[in-house]
């Protein structure tokens, strides 16, 4: 009986401490000036088959490569909070099988680019308006060529999305992940007994500072980039005085903290908005056959106008725990065009229709988080969406509702353990590509487990 009344106020104590830490966190502002990464990759591979058989000799190739390149920019202060991103990713392939009488030769190309701007300027009293664009698109190539035809064949996909996002409220989210590291590393510095004394909420605070200025700051070799990190946070400690000596246990712990606990992104704040986002995209396929002659063209325009207005509240009541929940209003109308022209033997037969989804629904989640230590997290999440549509003059009630638990698990930036069960319900919910499909009424469930590795 002791011992379970000593576990079980020892337990309280430490909450009390944690919760002693919540309002540390939610007070943390995120502050940098100007943050910039440029990432770029670029991949190759080929291979070649040969196979004898009774009836010849079998043999294939292959080849393809790809390039990539990003952008990211991001700047947040008093007044504004500017996130920006472009991408450009392209590749091809080329591949040819030769079988007795028959050679077949296949090319393709592909290039995606993409940007994404996002700026909220910010008022003495925390106001917000907030400006922003996504821009996307891809083009694909196809060509094959096969013995026997009189030339190639050929599809050609192209598609196209603008949104414009447009907003005004109330409220600021705050990224918290920075001062969650700085109370990680604060705990673990105490109980290896290397603190000379204990730190006042100001020094938690500008610890926290530290360890932002650390990782947003540009340096492209990442053996400096380590060191700059260390050396900013080991800076601040030895000039307030802080450690007893900086002996292996010291720099240990700075690296544990830094570069191996947990660095998902966390926020605090609230958030008050109402949002309008006008958007258009499209799409088209042109098929040309062997012959030259038949030929099918596809074309698919949609427009969108989506109007939202609610609520985001996010809490860290402690280092470990974490609430965060919200509701908003959504009205929704999007209309869909689509073309389909065959021309066979020189006949043309087009086929035109259009559909119009209007919406009026109310959207809210919930989430519960735990971080039990700074390599883990736990993760349960609810949301539902409910609300009257009509489509094609058919009206009717909809509604769907998610919940899962996430486990994550951080072994290091490139090796991370993930396992997850979830369970939804949909009802009258419409999936959108070029047309508006009809999803079956179901319930889902789901488990998945795995390591995710990157090389």
């Amino acid at each position: 009986m002791r011992k379970t009344l000593f576990t079980l106020l020892l337990f309280v104590l430490t909450e009390t401490l944690f919760s002693q830490q919540g309002p540390l966190l939610q007070k943390f502002k995120y502050r940098i000036s100007n943050y910039r990464a440029i990432n770029y990759s670029i991949n190759g591979n080929g291979q070649f088959d040969k196979t004898d058989f009774v009836s010849g000799t079998r043999k294939s190739s292959a080849a393809s490569g790809g390039f990539g390149a990003a952008y990211y920019k991001s700047k947040s202060t008093d007044r504004i909070l500017l996130t920006a991103s472009g991408s450009l990713y392209s590749s091809f392939n080329v591949s040819q099988s030769n079988i007795p009488g028959n050679v077949n030769t296949n090319k393709s190309f592909y290039v995606m680019p993409g940007i994404s701007v996002l700026n909220k300027w910010f008022s003495e009293k925390n106001h917000f308006t907030e400006l922003g664009a996504d821009v996307s698109s891809d083009y694909n190539l196809y060509n094959y060529t096969a013995t026997g035809f009189t030339g190639p064949a050929k599809n050609k996909q192209g598609y196209y999305s603008i949104a414009i996002n447009t907003g005004v409220g109330k409220g600021r989210l705050e990224n918290i992940t920075d001062m969650q590291n700085a109370l990680w590393l604060n705990k673990e510095l105490e109980e290896a007994k290397l603190l000379s004394r204990p730190l006042s909420d100001e020094e938690l605070n500008e610890l926290g500072q530290s360890i932002t200025k650390g990782n947003n700051t540009r340096v492209l070799d990442v053996r400096r980039r380590t060191q700059f990190i260390l050396k900013t946070v080991d800076n601040y400690f030895q000039g307030k005085g802080l450690i007893k000596k900086t002996d292996i246990n010291y720099f240990a712990e700075l690296n544990d903290i830094l570069f191996f606990a947990v660095n998902s992104p966390r926020l605090s704040g609230t958030e008050k908005y109402i949002r309008f986002t006008p958007a258009i995209s499209g799409g088209s396929q042109n098929v040309t056959q062997y012959n030259l002659i038949d030929k099918y063209e596809q074309r698919n325009g949609t427009r969108s106008l989506l109007f939202t207005s609610g609520f985001n509240k996010y809490i860290p009541v402690s280092l470990t725990h974490q609430n965060n929940y919200g509701a908003s209003l959504k009205l929704a109308y999007t209309y869909k065009q689509l073309t389909d022209r065959n021309f066979i033997s020189g006949v043309v037969n087009e086929t035109k229709s259009s559909t119009a989804l209007k919406q009026a629904g109310v959207n809210m989640f919930f989430q519960h988080t735990i971080y039990p230590n700074t390599r883990t997290i736990l993760i349960f999440n609810f949301q539902s969406e409910t609300g009257y549509q009509d489509i094609a003059r058919q009206s009717g009630f909809y509604g769907g509702a998610d919940f899962s638990a996430i486990f994550h698990y951080f072994i290091s930036y490139r090796t991370r353990l993930n396992f997850n069960v979830g369970a939804s319900y949909q009802k009258n919910l419409y999936y959108s590509n070029q047309y508006f499909n009809l999803l079956p009424d179901r319930i889902l469930l789901n488990a998945n487990f795995g390591l995710e590795i990157s090389l």
